[in-house]
């Protein structure tokens, strides 16, 4: 952001990869893990190139690399309604050794919560104006009657609106053809961005212990999400986000398409079409949405503009919402218990990203 708006790059400017191994004096060796011989901007954000980032980095004065890390909310509470939430840290300019530019590039010396990370990509999401997050929606009295509503409360612009759209593009490009693509969606973009570090121990780097953390803008042309998610010392295979955060934004992405009670206005949705006329039945007082489950296996879309229903009679509700994401289709889940029937029904066609609705019911008791 800081580049842009200082305008220390342009849009065909390249760096040096340097065979994947960069020496700066003072620290260990700046290494990538998809080494490029020369990267842009956009090929540093959507290849995570460390050894670029420092680069570009370099341009800008303390100063101004500060300004925009303290401006984007890093290093200061959020002033959300919790008493002891933490400021992180961010040290001022005047503290910083000879290396702290390129440690500050690549997301090391300094410390954030999720809370000011997701704060932050908001701001990207609302056209550069940091908003001042909340845990209350509203309240209400014993009657029911609404006596607070929460209102977005700007807190500051942080970058241009042009900026902040420059940079909702080149994250776009972290899924589509970068580190992200663990996360991508049959009918959706988003815009994201995978981080890997080394995780602090007793106030040392701890070998072989890192978070990996995953933040996205849902969907990318007109955020209504932020999601971002943090998994501490993940074991199972990879370490890296690509492989563990990644899949699991992508899974709850899902989760919240499939559930009816999510703020998401769904007319919105770049390729959402008209609802198909929904079939009426009878919903057990109490019902919630089910969810994928989680590990998910997705399959290969099918090509073209309309896709057949499957038939998901009989299947666990769970089983049958995620056969129908897999098809491209968002779902409307009626009933409880197993699949029933859906409309359109089985076999039809209907397109990609149109609401299929998914009815369920109570499995026959066993017969004495």
């Amino acid at each position: 952001a800081a580049l842009l708006v200082h305008t220390r790059v342009s849009a065909g400017d390249r760096v040096s990869g340097e065979g994947g191994s960069y020496e700066v004096p003072g620290r260990p060796p700046i290494a990538d893990e998809h080494p490029q011989p020369s990267f842009t901007l956009s090929d540093a954000i959507r290849l995570s190139s460390n050894i670029a980032m420092v680069k570009f980095g370099s341009r800008l004065e303390p100063a101004e690399h500060f300004g925009m890390l303290r401006d984007f909310g890093f290093g200061t509470p959020t002033s959300i309604e919790f008493p002891t939430e933490s400021p992180g840290t961010l040290h001022p300019p005047r503290e910083w050794s000879g290396v702290s530019a390129a440690s500050l590039a690549m997301g090391y010396e300094i410390a954030v919560t999720p809370l000011q990370l997701a704060a932050a990509y908001a701001a990207l999401a609302n056209d550069g104006i940091l908003l001042r997050p909340t845990l209350i929606k509203e309240i209400r009295n014993p009657g029911g009657r609404v006596v607070y509503r929460h209102r977005p409360e700007p807190v500051r612009r942080v970058v241009p609106a042009r900026v902040a759209a420059r940079l909702r593009e080149m994250l776009e490009g972290v899924v589509e053809s970068g580190t992200g693509t663990g996360a991508a969606l049959a009918t959706f973009r988003l815009a994201a961005k995978t981080g890997t570090a080394r995780r602090i121990v007793n106030g040392r780097y701890a070998p072989g212990s890192y978070t990996a953390s995953f933040a996205a803008l849902f969907p990318a042309e007109d955020p209504q999400l932020v999601l971002v998610v943090k998994l501490d010392n993940p074991r199972r295979g990879s370490y890296f986000a690509a492989q563990t955060a990644a899949p699991v934004t992508r899974a709850m992405l899902e989760q919240a398409l499939a559930a009816r009670e999510v703020a998401l206005d769904r007319a919105r949705l770049s390729t959402a079409s008209a609802p198909a006329e929904e079939h009426v039945a009878e919903i057990p007082p109490g019902v919630v949405p089910y969810v994928v489950g989680w590990p998910y296996r997705p399959d290969t879309v099918q090509p073209g503009p309309r896709r057949p229903v499957p038939n998901v009679s009989g299947k666990p509700l769970r089983d049958a919402v995620l056969a129908l994401h897999r098809r491209g289709f968002r779902v409307n889940l009626k009933g409880w218990g197993v699949a029933d029937f859906t409309w359109p029904a089985a076999g039809d066609s209907a397109a990609a990203g149109s609401v299929v609705t998914l009815f369920g019911k109570l499995p026959a008791p066993p017969r004495p």
